[in-house]
């Protein structure tokens, strides 16, 4: 717990009163409640909680610097037309902004808006003698729009006139219940501070044509849920509509909060062409939000972005420098767990309600749409009936659309359909019912929220509240019995007709229920319903729990993980991305800080889960399937790797009918396994000895080809020569000639492994067996030694192959791969960049396998060497298999027999990879006892750990 200074206990003080109506109502209100914390939960709880505010204002890690960006030209270079626009509603800080102006660098254009006549006059006389001023145009504008409407209407041709103009205004928010003074001084010393600064951020302009919005990091007052469009969804649908642009109003997105901003001309121009009237800014009457001006603040950056162009965000501490995303405040909510929120936020509380799905359970797609998508599939295959998803959607819209936003139930929704569609009611009913059963599939505990619920006394009232098409009978149906016993009510919209983001909800439940809004917390996920509602209505504080998805925006470690339009509109991603997120918001939720930088894995089930978990199951499946296809019923998993991958692909057959006919076994097979078991002439030497290799020749015999063949090659040739450096590919042909004079033990003792080898093989594959091999790959140098020694053709599916798998088509098998192959022009993938790491995880808990040997009555006998992996090291490994393990069940749990038709986005499943590999996503500790056997190029054990 950090120490609060004199200076951080003023602040804290300073901006509680601010959130408590700030004057003498706040100080009196903060006292207040003071008095009553201590009365609750004691001297230190008290001080937990001014701490805990303390905490929640330390500085953040720094954004990433934006890697794409020049250096700046410098200010006596500067060759661009400047404008500045000022709404300047209060003429009294026009000394102020004066002296900000008066630094600009380089010759400007200055724009103002005033709202009378007076102010004219005021400002005319302030700023009529700044220095590089070229041109001063004042103008008196409507109050109407704030500041957005007078820089899109009044000074639209003068800015579009510009290269590149700044906007300001003279923020003083008042009717937020006092002066905004230390956000507006931020927000302008950021965007000019001094002449460094100006002359920095112009030149960045010049030196960078795609640069196209600079403005500050968020004030630290603007919490991270304000970064969404919260009130103004449906103004902003109707903006993206008339710009061509496709938002989803759930996300978190980029904009200057406070609107005031460096832009080029240009790159708002699809703003400026709108064509909107003042009409359609509402009167003044000091709105928060839900105004077409809020709107308009949060089209910004998306508008940006929409034609290319980069945004450049300056960090909060000052420094010349731009990130590419924002940091939006999310240390304000990655401080504590959720318990301890929960706790401190409740102790004035006599009822405590939680929005539902997302806060209380969790499904397993990213997004309903995913669930929406993956329903549709499921009743085309169930029931034959096409476009399931669409005809629910479109039903459930028009009964909205008709009824004035009020919320169907789901019989309703189906009756709707089947009379739109023209369905018999049985199939609708069907299809109906359908849909309950998955979602009851689907549900699990969000297990920290429900588990907090034991830090709120028994005599705190706790129910649900919910905007949804499930009534309450539906719910507690369906829901886990978890959440419906922790929970005395659930209102639903669609059993009340009262919405949460329309305020109904809360005010008829608090008539309802007799409790005051100030003894009220809400806990829910949806910012606007849930978080800004609530707290517009004189709630305690509500709790927000930020649901799995909003990760993905929040958490710039996980922002790689954002889905495509097109990724998105695929169930199958949706699966995989859903159960990622849900696995990192239970590190939200029980330890935040984990999430603060870099993503820390912290144990090795997490790895296994979120890194490995979908590359394997997307493999197998694939696998399964190629196997299928080529005609074959038997699956040979190639040892060491197969150890896990058979015994994954064991318990997905159980839900998946037809991988249930393939027969799976564990082959015994190493690379110095078979290159002796093949040789039939010296020939067959050159098989063996085709990859890179550095040390002596005996160390090469005995990597590739044993002991056995070693010793009796240091006999015949003698120990000096065996002693000699040898470098491949480089002295193939030389080595092949040295070992001439062992010809003989060679052969035999080849001849000898052969016959065991094929003893083996004969008692797991039947002669005229279809056969598929799977390993991780890369050259597909076992299945080539393989055929050779069976004399049979090979089908191999692998993770990756290089251009040396061509070697297959020699010998009339077949390689195929499933996120990397050479051949068909890929030269980079994690998998094959990492492969190392990947093969110290997928390992067994015994030693390589060597050969087998035979006895007299036919017995065979494996050999392997020495496991190379400690106990420590083991146990690691079989952790990561655990959550592996885990990933699949809760796949096929999710979709069962569907777990087939899994066809994942192969770059995408491979980022966590990357990321893990390069220390992006972090262990703790844990990671240090793994590596890799590389005796075959004469490395050795290697150490893999993240970079």
């Amino acid at each position: 717990m950090s120490r609060l200074t004199p200076d951080g206990i003023w602040r804290v003080f300073r901006d509680t009163v601010q959130r408590h109506g700030g004057g003498w109502t706040g100080i009196v209100s903060v006292i207040g409640r003071g008095i009553r914390v201590a009365r609750a939960l004691g001297m230190h709880g008290l001080l937990r909680r001014i701490t805990a505010s303390h905490e929640r204002h330390a500085p953040m890690a720094h954004a990433v610097a934006h890697a794409n960006l020049k250096p700046p030209i410098p200010a006596d270079l500067l060759d661009m037309r400047i404008g500045i626009m000022i709404h300047m509603f209060y003429p009294d800080l026009a000394e102020e902004f004066s002296r900000s102006l008066s630094l600009v660098p380089r010759p400007f254009v200055l724009m103002i808006s005033v709202v009378d006549d007076q102010a004219r006059e005021q400002v005319q006389r302030q700023m009529q003698s700044l220095a590089n001023m070229e041109r001063l145009i004042i103008k008196v504008v409507a109050n109407r729009g704030r500041d957005i409407a007078p820089m899109l209407l009044a000074f639209r041709d003068e800015i579009l006139a510009t290269d590149v103009f700044c906007h300001l205004h003279t923020k003083k928010s008042l009717y937020s219940g006092q002066e905004q003074t230390h956000w507006r001084h931020y927000l302008v010393d950021s965007l000019f501070g001094d002449m460094q600064r100006l002359a920095w951020i112009l030149g960045m302009f010049q030196a960078n044509p795609d640069l196209g919005l600079v403005y500050p990091e968020s004030f630290r007052g603007v919490p991270l849920w304000g970064h969404t469009w919260l009130g103004n969804a449906d103004w902003g649908r109707q903006l993206a509509a008339q710009l061509g642009l496709a938002i989803d109003t759930t996300q978190y997105l980029d904009f200057p909060a406070g609107s005031m901003f460096w832009a080029r001309s240009q790159a708002l121009r699809p703003l400026f062409e709108l064509g909107l009237r003042l009409e359609a800014f509402p009167a003044e009457q000091g709105q928060t939000d839900g105004t077409l001006q809020h709107a308009i603040e949060r089209m910004l950056g998306l508008v940006v972005r929409q034609q290319g162009l980069h945004l450049g965000i300056l960090p909060t501490d000052g420094r010349l420098d731009l990130a590419g995303e924002g940091e939006r405040n999310r240390h304000t909510y990655f401080q504590l767990p959720f318990a301890a929120r929960l706790e401190q936020a409740s102790f004035e509380a006599r009822i405590i309600s939680f929005d539902v799905f997302d806060t209380l359970v969790l499904r397993p797609f990213l997004e309903p749409a995913g669930a929406r998508a993956y329903f549709g599939h499921v009743v085309q295959r169930r029931l034959g009936i096409a476009d399931a998803a669409r005809l629910r959607d479109e039903a459930e819209v028009a009964i909205r659309s008709e009824h004035h936003g009020v919320d169907p139930d789901l019989d309703t929704i189906y009756r709707t359909l089947a009379q739109r569609a023209g369905l018999p009611s049985d199939q609708a009913q069907a299809m109906q019912a359908l849909e309950l059963e998955l979602e009851k599939r689907w549900l699990r505990p969000r297990q920290a929220v429900i588990d907090a619920m034991t830090v709120l006394k028994p005599d705190q009232l706790r129910i649900g509240v919910s905007d949804m098409y499930l009534g309450e009978p539906l719910l507690r149906a369906i829901l886990p019995g978890e959440v419906t016993g922790s929970l005395s009510k659930i209102h639903v919209s669609c059993d009340t007709g009262w919405r949460k983001d329309d305020d109904q909800a809360w005010k008829h439940l608090s008539d309802i229920t007799g409790i005051a809004p100030a003894h009220w917390l809400h806990v829910g996920d949806n910012e606007h319903a849930d978080v800004q509602r609530p707290q517009a209505l004189g709630f305690i504080h509500p709790v927000h729990v930020l649901r799995p998805s909003a990760l993905f925006d929040v958490v710039p470690g996980l922002r790689v993980l954002r889905p495509s339009p097109q990724q998105r509109s695929r169930w199958q991603d949706q699966l995989w991305l859903g159960l990622v997120a849900n696995h990192f918001s239970a590190t939200a939720d029980e330890r935040p800080q984990d999430l603060v930088g870099s993503p820390v894995m912290r144990d090795p089930e997490t790895f296994g889960y979120v890194v490995i978990g979908p590359l394997v199951v997307d493999y197998l499946a694939w696998l399964g399937r190629m196997t299928l296809a080529r005609g074959a019923r038997k699956l040979l998993f190639f040892s060491r790797e197969g150890h896990l991958l058979e015994r994954v692909f064991r318990r997905m057959q159980q839900a998946v009918p037809q991988f249930a006919q393939i027969q799976t076994h564990y082959l015994l097979v190493s690379r110095r396994g078979v290159n002796t078991a093949a040789i039939r002439s010296m020939d067959d030497l050159t098989h063996a000895l085709g990859s890179s290799f550095t040390g002596t020749l005996r160390g090469l015999i005995e990597t590739r080809l044993g002991a056995d063949m070693a010793n009796a090659c240091t006999r015949i040739l003698g120990d000096s020569d065996m002693q000699r450096e040898v470098y491949l590919p480089d002295m193939r042909g030389q080595i092949i000639t040295m070992l001439a004079p062992a010809q003989a033990a060679i052969l035999e003792i080849a001849a000898r492994e052969r016959m065991a080898y094929l003893e083996y093989w004969n008692s797991l594959v039947e002669a005229d067996e279809q056969v598929v091999v799977s390993d991780i790959g890369y050259a597909g140098s076992i299945q080539a030694q393989l055929s050779r020694l069976t004399e049979r053709p090979l089908s191999g599916m692998y993770f990756a192959l290089n251009a040396s798998a061509s070697q297959m088509e020699t010998i009339g098998g077949e390689a195929f791969a499933r996120f990397h192959d050479e051949r068909a022009g890929d030269f980079s993938s994690p998998v094959m960049d990492h492969h190392l790491l990947l093969e110290s995880i997928l390992t067994a808990p015994h030693g390589q396998f060597s050969h087998f040997t035979i006895d007299e009555d036919r017995s065979y006998h494996a050999h392997f060497r020495v496991a190379d992996s400690t106990d420590t090291s083991w146990e690691t490994i079989k952790r990561i298999h655990d959550g592996i393990e885990r990933f699949m069940l809760d796949a096929t749990e999710a979709i069962g027999e569907d777990v087939i038709n899994l066809d994942l986005d192969t770059r995408l499943v491979q980022v966590p990879l990357q990321k893990a590999a390069r220390g992006r996503w972090t262990a703790s500790g844990w990671d240090l006892t793994l590596s890799a056997e590389d005796m075959y190029t004469g490395r050795g054990n290697v150490l893999i750990h993240p970079a």
